[in-house]
């Protein structure tokens, strides 16, 4: 007995003995082990990365328990928690490209934006040792999560070793592949592992099946492809993942195969498929076999609508179901029959159905079988009828609808009114009409709602709002507005407030007053009112919580005035936009005190003049600054290169500004540069070569020299209207470039086009126009497939036109220009890019929104020889085709009846013959067609637009008959005496000599006429000096009234 009683003594001090030294050994509050081990990981960073773990020092005093991102236990001082995501200072970071042969999960071959994939350089991109958190012997969480990661080392020696504790687990948005699932294998108690955004593509079902306990599995945003490595074990029968509850493979181009894996997860909860390739109707039987079931998301896929009622009623899988309370089958391929398979759902309660060809219209009935919804999301389904009132006011639950951007017309049923549970309702983007008024005057309850861009009718009135309490979001346009009669109390608050492109308290054009008091406000957009005024700055004073403000395209006037009290510094003011307005005068000085931590700055198009405020280099968060279409002169302030150190976008065009541009691009990280029409000189120099551009527009100054071999071409060049001289450097296009439009018209360049141009696949937009380039066109041009404008004018190219064009897309190819459509994703943008495409000797200019949707081959003004190819004939999307001012020959082929969407014909000024084709009669939106100065003969085709065209159209053919519109006869002109090509006059212009003399002798008979009458009969005499008399006292009357009385 008393050596039992020994033997636990014994215990006890040991035990002790063990938690005395675990508190000697903590005594500075963190274990040293620990500590040296985070000091260890912050010194593998580079730069200024590690500015983000300042508090991270080696002194004896500092508690590692204390340091940003770390968190310890508070009973025994183990670190548990390790938050060492994002810490990849943003200076280190430059736009992230696919490596060659690695394209996004929606494409095969377009360059996809670089978000939200981490934006790293080479010396941040980096591999760690995983022996740096063999020491946290308790961490439970570890979050790497953004940190340009390329993968792990391990060695020998800790391969065995591993994070016994560890649960979570987030190696989320860096470059890992699927080597990083042997360090996942070796954690068994891992219960949530995030992965999402990586380069990871598989096999990897062996090391999931290590991981008994994981409940939530994130893969989504990598590359597994087709799905076909999750069927090498057996999983239809046996899952040894018997306890994930959550997973999501978004975005992985996946197609069907992926259902029989995910038919045997019984125990999940919540899965998600969206953007994949999913391409089949809908996965009811594998889906049948998930009982738990709760959300299942299937958007941005192939999904068809082909189960019928009678389906429904002879199967008993639907009813399997029980427990799925949120769908999302948007962006899918679902027609309208997809809501008869809705009603297997009874537990249903959200169901978005968005960006689906539902066409047609919604039955009351068929929503009245969905009355249990919560949440219904219609949104651009192109529905089309009458809006659905019954069948809507029978949701008594509904807490949201969204019907936008849809085809609906009718009036909105008062039996709306008495959804009492709705918060948020979109109408926005129909065609509805009557007064909203009155149902919307019952919706208490109502805290988000849009109707803008509908056909109401009368005046809203703001007053309907005055018992709503718990209005937070309100979106008003395309209406007429009155916001101050009859008077009334904003008893709200809003967070939210778009009132857009509205007669907006007329006559007065003033803002809302009621503004004055809405505390709480973060967004306000009051743009395309028309607005008079002085900018109105005590809207920014008496809003202290605003974020963005968008008052453009108004009429606002006068100068950019700050508040008087110039301590009241706007620190929350992200956006701030008074583009296409009237101001003038200087912008403040200390604007940039005033509004410190704006990201987003647009004063463009007014006329503001002056030098740009160096103070705006105290905006350190600005990342778009626009200032284009106003008179600023000077240079760009070096204060501003110094300070805004996180500036991305640039945008100064047409403005009064000189000098290099050169500290531009020394100091900035720019994405986007425009500084077009402006009086920027000098050369590109190499220091032009380290950019990391996606745009730039140098166009219309005075820049020169050659260009500099090393030049890296941006997706979007702009060179035109310089003196840019020398050849087009071969180097210019190197094999990471995907550059989507090029033009260096109008300057000098000279030699040939460099054959590394023709391996562009990506490129839409070439315009060489108006240079010295030579040689003959070679057929590798016919290379550039996704071409939409093609200029090649007024070169000295030779040879005959390649028959090969008929392989091009011209129009025939579209895919959205990201980088153009999201330069200024808070406003309309402005003319960020003009390119210039010649048709009949006049330039046709087309900004970049418009130029995107035209297609044109211009080859004209060149010395090309030979036939027209009749393969032209085969460009069925082309609008515009100029192939004068050459030495052409031979017939126009016939197949231009084919050029079904052709608007601008140009084959003048060469040596056609032949008869025009009459089938080209058919060509129903031509507009603009010359064949003048060529040695055709026949009748014209008189019938469809040809019926329109005249003497302008033909001269110059002395064979060529055509109908007379004017006359109703036939004419032939007579051939002139010499044809016209290069360097020589065009006869279609105007003598201008010949017309001047012509004038003024007709001028002077006129007056001698005149005399000779007036000097002969007394009568006109005297009816002429009366009626000078009364002109000149209702011209001049007063004025001579005051001048002499």
């Amino acid at each position: 007995m008393e050596l039992c009683r020994k033997k636990q003594w014994l215990v006890s001090v040991l035990l002790g003995a063990i938690v005395l030294s675990d508190v000697l050994g903590n005594s500075s509050g963190c274990f040293q082990q620990e500590k040296a081990a985070l000091l260890d990981f912050k010194a593998t960073y580079h730069g200024n990365d590690s500015l983000k773990l300042r508090s991270w020092v080696n002194e004896a005093k500092s508690n590692c328990c204390d340091w940003e991102r770390v968190t310890c236990d508070s009973s025994s001082g183990h670190v548990i928690h390790l938050d060492l995501g994002n810490t990849i200072a943003e200076s280190e970071m430059v736009p992230f490209v696919y490596p060659p042969g690695e394209m996004g999960p929606y494409t095969s071959n377009i360059k996809m934006p670089p978000w939200p994939y981490p934006y790293c350089s080479k010396h941040t991109s980096r591999f760690l040792n995983w022996s740096l958190f063999l020491p946290f012997r308790k961490l439970t969480s570890l979050s790497l999560s953004n940190s340009c990661l390329l993968g792990f080392i391990r060695t020998e020696d800790n391969s065995k070793s591993t994070l016994k504790k560890l649960e979570t687990l987030d190696l989320s948005f860096n470059y890992l592949n699927e080597s990083i699932m042997e360090i996942v294998g070796v954690l068994p108690s891992v219960k949530n592992l995030i992965l999402a955004a990586n380069f990871i593509r598989g096999p990897f079902l062996k090391e999931l099946s290590l991981l008994p306990n994981l409940e939530v599995l994130d893969l989504h945003m990598n590359m597994l492809g087709n799905g076909s490595h999750f069927a090498t074990q057996d999983y239809k029968n046996k899952s040894t993942l018997k306890k994930l509850k959550t997973l999501d493979l978004s975005i992985n181009n996946l197609n069907e195969s992926i259902m029989e894996f995910v038919g045997a997860l019984r125990s999940i909860k919540n899965l998600s498929l969206a953007g994949n390739f999913i391409a089949r109707p809908f996965p009811i039987k594998e889906l049948s076999l998930l009982p738990n079931l709760e959300v299942l998301d299937l958007s941005m896929n192939h999904l068809v609508s082909s189960v019928t009622t009678q389906d429904i009623h002879s199967s008993t899988e639907f009813y399997v179901l029980k427990k799925l309370k949120t769908l999302n089958l948007a962006d899918n391929h679902f027609d309208k029959g997809i809501f008869k398979s809705l009603v297997a759902f009874p537990s249903l309660r959200s169901l978005n159905l968005e960006f689906n060809p539902i066409k047609g219209d919604l039955d009351d009935n068929v929503l009245a079988n969905l009355s249990k919804l919560e949440v219904l999301r219609l949104s651009n389904s192109a529905i089309t009828g009458y809006f659905p009132n019954q069948g809507l006011c029978k949701m008594k639950q509904l807490r949201e609808a969204g019907l936008s951007y849809n085809n609906l017309i009718g009036t909105l049923d008062p039996c709306l009114g008495n959804l009492t549970s709705l918060h948020s309702l979109d109408l926005c983007f129909n065609f509805l009409s009557g007064n909203p008024a009155p149902f919307i005057g019952h919706l208490v309850s109502i805290e988000n709602l849009c109707i803008s861009f509908n056909e109401f009718e009368g005046i809203f009135s703001l007053s309907i709002f005055s018992n709503h309490s718990r209005l937070k979001s309100l979106l008003i346009g395309n209406m007429k507005v009155d916001t101050e009669n009859p008077p009334w109390i904003a008893p709200f608050q809003l967070e939210q407030l778009a009132i857009t492109s509205c007669k907006l308290n007329l006559p007065t054009k003033v803002i809302p007053t009621f503004l004055s008091n809405q505390s709480s406000l973060r967004d306000i957009d009051l743009s395309g009112n028309n607005l008079v005024g002085k900018f109105p700055s005590w809207l920014l004073v008496n809003n202290s919580n605003l974020e963005e403000v968008d008052l453009f395209h108004n009429s606002f006037s006068g100068p950019f005035e700050l508040p008087f009290d110039l301590n009241h510094h706007m620190d929350k003011i992200k956006t701030l936009s008074l583009s296409n307005n009237q101001m003038q005068g200087k912008l403040p000085d200390n604007i940039g005190s005033f509004f410190p931590h704006l990201v987003n700055f647009d004063v463009s198009n007014n006329n503001f003049d002056g030098h740009i405020p160096a103070s705006i280099g105290e905006m350190s968060s600005l990342q778009g600054l626009y200032m284009g279409n106003n008179n600023f002169s000077g240079n760009v302030p070096n204060h501003i290169l110094d300070g805004c150190f996180s500036l991305k976008t640039l945008m100064m065009d047409s403005n009064q500004l000189n000098g290099t541009l050169l500290s531009v691009i020394r100091k900035l990280r720019l994405v986007t540069l425009t500084a077009s029409r402006n009086n920027f000189e000098g050369a590109i120099t190499d220091e032009w070569c380290q950019h990391n551009l996606v745009m730039l527009d140098l166009s219309h100054n005075k820049f020169s020299g050659t260009i500099p071999s090393c030049f890296e071409m941006p997706a979007y060049l702009f060179l035109q209207g310089n003196s840019l001289t020398g050849t087009i450097p071969e180097a210019l296009i190197s094999n990471y470039s995907r550059p989507t439009a090029i033009d260096f018209s109008d300057n000098k360049f000279i030699g040939t086009i460099p054959d590394s141009i023709y391996k562009l696949w990506s490129l839409r937009f070439l315009l060489l126009a108006g240079n010295q380039l030579q040689g003959q066109l070679s057929s590798q041009v016919c290379q550039l497939e996704q071409i939409n404008i093609l200029d090649l004018s007024r070169n000295n190219f030779t040879g005959s036109i390649p028959p090969c064009f008929s392989s091009m897309s011209f129009g025939n190819f579209t895919i959205p220009l990201y980088s153009l459509d999201r330069l200024k994703p808070f406003s309309p943008r402005p003319d960020v890019a003009e390119m210039q495409l010649t048709t009949k000797n006049l330039y046709l200019s087309f900004k970049s929104d418009k130029f995107q949707m035209m297609s044109g081959l211009d080859l004209s003004s060149n010395q090309l020889t030979g036939e027209i190819p009749h393969q032209i004939g085969d460009l069925h999307y082309l609008h515009s085709l100029n192939l004068s001012h050459n030495h052409l020959h031979g017939l126009i082929p016939e197949s231009f009846q084919k050029l079904k969407n052709i608007e601008s014909l140009d084959l003048s000024n060469n040596n056609l013959s032949g008869q025009i084709p009459i089938q080209l009669q058919d060509l129903n939106f031509l507009s603009t067609f010359d064949v003048s100065y060529n040695n055709l003969s026949g009748k014209a085709p008189d019938k469809g637009q040809f019926a329109n065209f005249d003497e302008d159209n033909y001269k110059g053919n002395p064979y060529l008959t055509w109908n007379n519109s004017n006359r109703g006869s036939l004419t032939t002109l007579p051939p002139p005496s010499t044809a016209l090509h290069d360097g020589e006059e065009n006869d279609t212009a105007i003598d201008f000599t010949a017309f001047c003399w012509s004038f003024a002798s007709c001028y002077v008979m006129v007056q001698i006429v005149l005399v000779i009458i007036l000097w002969i009969n007394p009568h006109w005499r005297r009816q002429w000096f009366y009626f000078v008399e009364v002109c000149l006292h209702k011209c001049f009357g007063q004025f001579l009234e005051d001048v002499f009385y």
